[in-house]
């Protein structure tokens, strides 16, 4: 009879504990000095706080108190002014963003993998559990309590899995909007325009009218 592998569960619980940030809400605030921080907790000196989805676009911003006043364009121009700062002390070149955008995504990459490993071992321990069950029935004894709980278990496990998975491909993308966004500002900060295409010997000519 196949039984869930004490460990390996409690490495389950442990890992799914350490995942738990990517289920929360993502702040995007700047700190007194102007800086731009990304995080699960919206500390009470933050200022311009907003709230991110998974793309990193703006679902809403948040008072900095209730009841607090809206900001007037002048505290708005401050705030992108302070933001902008933080992004050209941040970054020297774009180059620099896209470094910093491979090692965000390296870690949850990482992260994926090991989800994705954790997957395929409980899926070869359900596919031994529904074996040893369908022996049990061909003979035509009904599989042991123990047996039909270790299928539920490992069904339960897969399912979570499954949505860990999906929360970290999320993730991922939110990385590659952010950064993304970090990018576009910094290249319109340093007047960075993308150049016009040059045409091509070998574009087709431009159409005539016929004679």
């Amino acid at each position: 009879m196949v039984l869930p592998d004490p460990m390996r569960l409690l490495l389950l619980a442990a890992f799914l504990l350490a995942s738990l940030h990517v289920w929360a809400n993502t702040y995007r605030w700047v700190d007194e000095r102007g800086r731009v921080h990304y995080s699960d907790t919206l500390p009470p000196q933050a200022v311009e706080p907003a709230v991110l989805d998974k793309q990193g676009r703006v679902l809403r911003r948040n008072s900095r108190a209730a009841g607090a006043p809206d900001k007037t364009q002048a505290e708005r121009e401050a705030g992108q002014e302070r933001q902008d700062r933080a992004l050209l002390s941040t970054y020297v070149h774009e180059g620099e963003i896209d470094l910093a955008r491979e090692r965000a995504l390296a870690q949850e990459r990482a992260r994926l993998e090991s989800l994705q490993a954790m997957l395929e071992q409980v899926r070869g321990r359900l596919a031994r559990i529904e074996a040893e069950a369908a022996g049990h029935e061909k003979a035509g004894r009904r599989p042991p309590p123990a047996l039909l709980q270790a299928r539920g278990e490992a069904r339960d496990e897969i399912a979570r899995l499954n949505a860990l998975i999906a929360r970290s491909n999320a993730a991922a993308a939110q990385i590659e909007a952010r950064y993304d966004a970090y990018k576009r500002r910094f290249r319109q900060l340093k007047g960075l325009l993308d150049e016009p295409r040059l045409s091509s010997k070998t574009d087709p000519p431009p159409a005539t009218a016929a004679p």
